[in-house]
């Protein structure tokens, strides 16, 4: 047996069951189809889902990092330059920057930030707001 693709094709047919009653169902399916394992198979089985849940409950740990971070730039992000800061506090491009934003998946996993990078970004804003601060006090006194 295949175990991953075993594990797939359970997966793949939880997510398309759409009503309570359909649900109940799968589980009804899945439970004989445990059942039905040799012990050996089950084993394989089991570690391979247990594995898939690890990663799982990882890449959900960072879906929520990245909302969270996401949701607190919410209200900056349409007058902050994401180019500037990308290019003068990461020196990479804004779509490197974006993809962290927005957990976008690079070579198969999800990305985000890291401690030092989340540094960074804290950094940059700080500087522009004290930019700004400056700016506007030298405007407001000729």
């Amino acid at each position: 047996m295949d175990v991953q693709k075993e594990l797939e094709k359970w997966m793949n047919d939880y997510r398309e069951a759409q009503t309570e009653d359909q649900i109940k169902y799968h589980v009804k399916q899945f439970k004989a189809f445990l059942a039905s394992l040799s012990p050996e198979d089950g084993r394989a089985f089991s570690v391979a889902y247990n594995e898939r849940a690890k990663r799982m409950k990882a890449d959900a740990k960072v879906l929520i990092k990245t909302l969270n971070i996401k949701k607190e730039l919410e209200g900056i992000l349409e007058f902050v330059s994401m180019s500037y800061i990308a290019e003068h506090y990461f020196g990479k491009t804004r779509h490197w920057l974006y993809q962290r934003l927005n957990g976008n998946n690079v070579n198969g996993k999800p990305v985000d930030f890291t401690s030092e990078e989340l540094d960074t970004l804290s950094q940059a804003l700080s500087d522009m707001g004290t930019m700004l601060k400056e700016t506007s006090r030298s405007i407001a006194r000729p």
